[in-house]
């Protein structure tokens, strides 16, 4: 049985997973959705395996979800990333040399990744037409179609249960640059987050800040982000300001040194 990745095609937390496969060597399918239809392909998960967990960042139908080789079912981007390591690490090149690596990839994952997901979402559904470009880039005609035409329905439901306001966001926007700012701050002078080498701290951390980055598959990323200028003026100004900063730099840097690298 060949391994599965179930996935929001564009999601950063999905990304995370794909990042740490492709970094490995895994062979694995990946079986890509709109957000809202992504239920479907969890929904034929259930009989095998049952329901995903509901917590902070995540929905009974969260993704990813992985299916090993053997057929087991891994939910949470952190749980893939850590077992892809665990199991098909050379020496010395897993992901989670110390503690303090998963401890600031979990802080991450939280302080960071919830937000500009948040932030995100606000803007893009100030323009339809981007929306819709968005799937008809990462998902098959047919799929894009059916998304399109759901679109309203799925988009009332992602900011009932991600809180998508412009008070929401603009709170997100506020913990989003004290992240950078922090993060700025942690690695002036240095290459990575923690240590003399690429770990899932520094993996975690440029995918949480993705959606305010909008890194571009030449640039690394492993789905399609709308283009900056094609973005609502307001979502395009912060993204052009975290680039600038000197997180958004190290995020960058790691998609465009580390992002195609095969860990051999």
């Amino acid at each position: 049985m060949g391994a599965k990745l179930v996935t929001i095609c564009f999601s950063h937390f999905n990304e995370k997973a794909r990042w740490a496969l492709d970094r490995f060597g895994v062979p694995y399918e990946e079986e890509a959705y709109m957000p809202g239809l992504h239920m479907f392909g969890a929904l034929k998960l259930v009989p095998r395996h049952g329901f995903g967990k509901r917590d902070r960042l995540a929905s009974p139908f969260g993704t990813p979800i992985f299916l090993t080789p053997e057929g087991e079912c891994i939910r949470d981007s952190a749980k893939i990333v850590r077992y892809v390591s665990d199991r098909w690490a050379p020496p010395g090149e897993g992901l989670y040399p110390t503690s303090e690596v998963s401890e600031l990839e979990e802080r991450l994952s939280h302080d960071l990744g919830g937000h500009t997901r948040r932030f995100g979402y606000r803007h893009a559904f100030d323009d339809q037409a981007l929306v819709a470009e968005l799937a008809e880039a990462n998902v098959g005609p047919a799929q894009a179609a059916i998304f399109k035409v759901l679109s309203p329905l799925i988009q009332r439901g992602i900011k009932k249960s991600l809180r998508v306001t412009a008070e929401g966001a603009d709170k997100s926007l506020t913990r989003i640059r004290a992240t950078m700012a922090d993060i700025g701050a942690r690695v002036a002078g240095r290459r990575y987050l923690v240590g003399d080498r690429f770990t899932a701290a520094d993996l975690a951390f440029a995918c949480m800040a993705a959606p305010v980055l909008l890194p571009t598959r030449e640039e690394g990323y492993g789905a399609v982000w709308p283009a900056i200028d094609a973005c609502p003026p307001a979502f395009a100004e912060v993204a052009r300001e975290m680039r600038a900063s000197t997180a958004g730099q190290f995020a960058l840097r790691m998609f465009r040194e580390e992002r195609g690298r095969r860990a051999t």
